[in-house]
């Protein structure tokens, strides 16, 4: 079959493994919410956020919320302009609606305010998607730990059951920062992981010999996953050609989906597991 008459493409996964998909990411509760942390931009958080989006739209509506006001790949790579220049945005692939959100306030004396971040958890307690997936702001931790009683607390009334992801990069101690700020909520959360990002090299040892990645993998909750690194052309047809990871794995060019179906399901199995309560 060449790559001009492949249109149909058979189902991702069964029913059935769509049923035991939904019972990995929800556990016991109504609805999951996903949060994507990481100290800089760079680290791999939006990918990251994208995968597990992917992943949880093969079995369910998804609602995704870009919360980084200096990086709105999220977005763009989830919606697309219904015309140039317009305000109005269509999904890229059915059962994945995105919007924006800023969560960073301050008030009259220029302390964290957390309005908007009440305004964001109401959201997603009220929207009828079960699965929510957020890229929080790059580097801004005082805005997150000013939030996180109230995440946390929220969450825990509602049902939903709260995953926190924290990007890390190589030889970056960035990273190490991030976890100490938002331990708390690590510590707090139904499910906490730490994803090295393996795109720029492989070296993670000012992670695993630091005292507080030791004390944080004897939480029950916490785990450490690494990411397979992502190809340039792949990230081309991502980040330039703005191809889902669906369309990349059924419907991109040969050379392009063998690769592309191979990380999709890598991903996708890596997530899944890391998730799983």
């Amino acid at each position: 079959m060449t790559d001009a008459t492949q249109i149909k493409v058979p189902a991702w996964y069964s029913p059935d493994e769509i049923q035991d998909i939904q019972r990995d990411l929800l556990g016991p509760a109504a609805k999951v919410l996903i949060l994507c942390l990481g100290g800089k931009g760079g680290v791999g958080k939006t990918t990251i956020a994208l995968q597990i989006a992917d992943l949880c739209a093969e079995v369910g509506p998804v609602l995704a919320i870009d919360t980084d006001p200096a990086n709105r790949h999220f977005h763009t790579a989830l919606m697309t302009e219904t015309s140039p220049g317009s305000d109005n945005f269509v999904p890229r692939r059915p059962g994945v609606s995105c919007f924006r959100q800023r969560l960073r306030a301050e008030d009259s004396v220029g302390r964290v305010d957390p309005t908007l971040c009440q305004d964001m958890i109401e959201r997603v307690v009220d929207a009828p998607e079960r699965f929510v997936v957020v890229d929080f702001p790059a580097g801004d931790t005082e805005t997150t730990r000013r939030c996180t009683e109230i995440i946390v607390e929220s969450c825990r009334e509602a049902n939903v059951r709260l995953c926190v992801v924290v990007a890390a990069g190589a030889v970056d101690p960035t990273a190490l920062e991030v976890l100490k700020e938002l331990r708390p909520m690590l510590i707090e959360c139904d499910r906490a992981i730490l994803a090295k990002n393996t795109a720029q090299a492989t070296n993670f040892d000012y992670l695993e010999s630091s005292d507080l990645v030791r004390a944080l993998r004897k939480q029950p909750n916490f785990r450490v996953i690494e990411i397979e690194r992502i190809g340039e052309r792949l990230i081309e047809a991502l980040r330039v050609q703005h191809m889902t990871w669906q369309t990349l794995a059924t419907g991109a060019p040969m050379r392009l989906r063998v690769e592309g179906r191979r990380l999709r399901r890598n991903f996708h199995t890596a997530w899944r597991d890391a998730l799983r309560p």
